[in-house]
């Protein structure tokens, strides 16, 4: 039998280190110790943990579900719902106005764990709305929704409703270019000229990516959109002041997900269809029409975007690669060999 309860004291170490195994290697670095933590326990092993935290955010007390984890052994036996409503229940009994997660875009089961009890997805937007622009600020830096790249954010107000939003594929992909737009800003303590070619052809890019992706959802049965995922949003914002290159991530996203092989490939061939995109601009330098400068910077932000996108672990996985790999290993090892050819060698 299982059992949820809060975490002893002495239990502080086995959790954390519970935590490091279960997450990828990149993650597991920022598992923290444990102080506000409630346990699942089979005969005396502790087999899962949910860790979270009180957040004061515009003069309400938010709680946020910081982490949660299962060991193998409890996979399948419903033990994440179950400690997910304990938590929920404990942070309702500390009288709290709302109730908070982070969650990687494609991590299905932790965010339909979060839907079904109320929890909604939300941009920066909306957080602004609900908390003015100070009060997102001061939330998104009280949790790693700032430098946490394809992470998004789910809240649900005790008090003050969330508008359910329709996810809408247009007004979605033009908050992404909005978006990457204003956080490329700091190009401009370079000059207008530099500013303007790096932001025309990082805006190009993304928009021949997001053509080329739809391209690849009609290669499937499944019904698709696009979203933004502006978690990480910070990290792009230094690298634009430092003279460099980072983006926020926007993807084909699903409406419903499956377990089924075809699954996979329809995912697949979505980040294979803007890889293609990617590599077709990168390879535009061979022509004629890289004797244009305008191309040429497009051909480099493309070849960036190109290595970011091959990375099939967090905090890259959002861009692409991991769906590749999850389809098929060798078809991944020649896309990045594809990649690292263009890149390096033309």
């Amino acid at each position: 039998m299982i059992e949820i309860r809060a975490m002893k004291q002495n239990e502080a170490l086995k959790v954390r280190k519970l935590g490091k195994k279960t997450f990828e290697w990149f993650e597991s670095l920022f598992v923290p110790n444990p102080k506000d933590c409630c346990v699942a326990v089979e005969g005396n092993t502790i087999i899962g943990a949910v860790l979270y935290k009180y957040l004061t955010v515009a003069g309400k007390k938010i709680g946020y579900v910081d982490y949660i984890f299962v060991d193998k052994a409890g996979h399948g036996k419903g033990v994440g719902s179950k400690l997910v409503d304990v938590c929920l229940e404990t942070m309702q009994k500390e009288g709290c106005d709302g109730y908070s997660a982070i969650v990687r875009d494609d991590n299905v089961g932790s965010w339909k764990m979060f839907v079904n009890r109320g929890l909604q997805r939300v941009g920066l937007d909306d957080l602004i709305k609900q908390f003015g622009i100070l009060g997102m600020f001061s939330l998104t830096f009280k949790t790693p929704m700032n430098i946490a790249t394809g992470m998004e954010f789910y809240l649900k107000l005790k008090h003050d409703d969330l508008s359910v939003k329709k996810e809408d594929s247009t007004s979605q992909a033009f908050n992404y270019f909005i978006f990457s737009v204003l956080l490329l800003l700091p190009t401009l303590i370079y000059g207008f000229e530099h500013a303007f070619h790096v932001i025309g052809a990082i805006v190009s890019v993304l928009g021949i990516r997001m053509v080329f992706g739809y391209i690849g959802t009609m290669l499937s049965n499944e019904k698709w959109y696009f979203r933004v995922c502006d978690g990480g949003y910070i990290i792009p914002f230094i690298a634009s002041l430092f003279g460099g290159i980072y983006l926020i991530s926007g993807n084909w996203y699903p409406r419903v997900y499956r377990k089924e092989a075809d699954f996979k490939r329809s995912l697949g061939l979505t980040a294979l269809a803007q890889w293609i995109s990617l590599l077709c601009i990168a390879l535009m330098t061979r022509t004629q029409l890289g004797e244009l400068e305008f191309i040429r910077t497009m051909a480099s932000m493309s070849g960036i975007f190109m290595l970011i996108s091959i990375v099939p672990f967090y905090p890259l996985a959002s861009f692409g690669g991991k769906r590749i790999f999850d389809w098929n290993k060798w078809l991944y090892v020649i896309v990045v060999l594809f990649s690292l050819c263009a890149v390096f060698l033309y």
